[in-house]
């Protein structure tokens, strides 16, 4: 893996995976609307939001993670 582009590997990574997170939790909400008989006690409008909560966490954490892999690689050859 080239070292100078990992972090930014790491953040496509983490958008991709957020952004399909993204989309099947927005599906299921809109869904939760329209299938009644499955949604009586709103167990797929939690779930959604659920997908919906941990996408977003988990883009948050990676935009941080490759941020700092490059941060720190950026700092490191300076001080070599």
């Amino acid at each position: 893996m080239n070292q100078r582009h990992e972090g930014q590997q790491m953040t496509n990574m983490c958008k991709w995976m957020a952004s399909v997170g993204l989309t099947v939790g927005t599906a299921l909400f809109l869904l939760s609307f329209i299938a009644n008989a499955y949604n009586k006690d709103f167990f797929l409008t939690i779930v959604s939001l659920g997908i919906i909560g941990a996408s977003m966490v988990m883009f948050g954490f990676g935009l941080f993670m490759g941020l700092l892999m490059e941060t720190y690689r950026r700092d490191s050859t300076k001080h070599v």
